[in-house]
């Protein structure tokens, strides 16, 4: 890809482009990303200090915090997420994982 090239690949390999979506494809990585930013937002700590495979109540996030994660998530990716999400994957590395398979089930 050249400098200027600007498609975004999933986790398939496929481009946005190739899928006939939007910029607004998310990959495994981006929700990492993005859910490092939230998790270390909340606990009022630089991003490079979280661990996406510690599972989030080791950082001390109790259920109120979870909920508001889930409730930004939500918001972020315009889905509805059962509440369970976050406790069936406790970590950001299967969270993010997770919430892939939860938009590909959406978008079918």
């Amino acid at each position: 890809m050249s400098g200027t090239d600007t498609a975004t690949t999933d986790i398939a390999g496929d481009t946005a482009a190739d899928a006939g979506l939007g910029i607004d494809t998310h990959t495994v990585d981006s929700l990492r990303t993005w859910l490092v930013d939230c998790v270390a937002a909340h606990l009022e700590r630089p991003a490079d200090t979280v661990d996406t495979a510690v599972k989030l109540s080791d950082y001390g996030l109790d259920s109120l915090y979870v909920l508001a994660v889930a409730a930004e998530l939500e918001d972020y990716l315009d889905i509805s997420l059962d509440p369970t999400v976050m406790w069936d994957n406790p970590t950001i590395d299967a969270l993010s994982e997770a919430l892939i398979e939860e938009l590909a089930v959406q978008d079918a």
